[in-house]
């Protein structure tokens, strides 16, 4: 009976998991679209507010110029 029941919280488990990997388009879309949000507002600081969260002009121009759907780190 135990064995059954650990096989039952595994199979619960993996299901689980296969959920949260699948991202759909709307999540998609609108992690797109705040992307492009903040690399704008990126685009617009001043170098003091840029200094202050440790960013230099360079790292804002290289963030700034890449395509909204490229994001490293989300998920896939």
């Amino acid at each position: 009976m135990e064995c059954s029941v650990a096989t039952h919280q595994n199979a619960q488990r993996q299901q689980a998991e296969q959920c949260l990997s699948k991202v759909t388009w709307r999540e998609r879309f609108y992690r797109w679209r705040q992307l492009s949000r903040e690399r704008y507002a990126l685009r617009h600081l001043s170098d003091d507010m840029l200094k202050d969260i440790g960013i230099s002009r360079d790292d804002v121009q290289r963030e700034s110029h890449r395509p909204f759907w490229d994001d490293r780190g989300w998920r896939r």
